[in-house]
């Protein structure tokens, strides 16, 4: 989540687009809630709402998520598909998987969803079949790998969807750190690899958008 109400856009204009934002529901608060109080990075509310869009005009049939977190994201993507979808998802601490279990549990999704517990670098390359939707929220400095690996699964006309790009301004502000030097290079990558359409909003942090050619 952004650390600043201002870190992308004018704090007047961030203020005025999140009172357009729809209600969450009380399971969605209260996972809002569990990461604010232990600190836990989730999507923030106007992402998840431009993944609902971006799902119901996709309708995707198999979505492979990198960063499970603590299910927040499961649980708004795995709402917009059918009893036919699958949602994959990925995460590498234990505890913060089963947090996910739980909070995914209550929601009573219909789809289908498989958790992987790992390193993404170790559990892509062992994914069976193919994807038409990704989402990308996981180790900053590891993004370019995921795209590596997930590129070959990812079905013509898929859509992937990366968080954190902005990186609370800094990648803009020239910045130089790991996170930040990787996502730089990461957004350089993106918008000019000729196997995608890609467009970087300034939305929650930063969200890329590309479409599998």
């Amino acid at each position: 989540m952004k650390d600043r109400a201002d870190a992308i856009l004018q704090r007047a204009q961030a203020h005025y687009l999140d009172s357009l934002l729809p209600p969450r529901d009380a399971l969605l608060e209260r996972v809002e809630e569990y990461a604010h109080e232990n600190g836990q990075p989730i999507a923030d509310p106007e992402v998840a709402q431009l993944m609902r869009v971006l799902l119901r005009a996709k309708r995707p049939r198999r979505l492979i998520e990198v960063g499970t977190n603590i299910g927040y994201s499961v649980i708004v993507m795995g709402r917009e598909l059918g009893r036919e979808g699958t949602l994959e998802t990925i995460e590498i601490d234990q505890r913060t998987l089963s947090v996910a279990k739980g909070f995914v549990a209550e929601a009573g999704l219909e789809c289908r969803v498989v958790f992987h517990h790992g390193a993404a670098l170790d559990v892509i390359p062992r994914l069976e079949g193919t994807f038409d939707f990704a989402f990308i929220d996981c180790v900053k400095t590891e993004y370019g790998q995921y795209l590596d690996g997930l590129l070959p699964k990812l079905e013509k006309g898929a859509v992937i969807v990366c968080d954190n790009l902005l990186w609370g301004g800094k990648v803009a502000d020239g910045v130089r750190d790991g996170s930040t030097d990787a996502l730089r290079a990461f957004n350089q990558r993106i918008a000019t690899d000729g196997r995608l359409v890609t467009t970087i909003l300034p939305v929650g942090d930063g969200t890329g958008i590309a479409i599998v050619q």
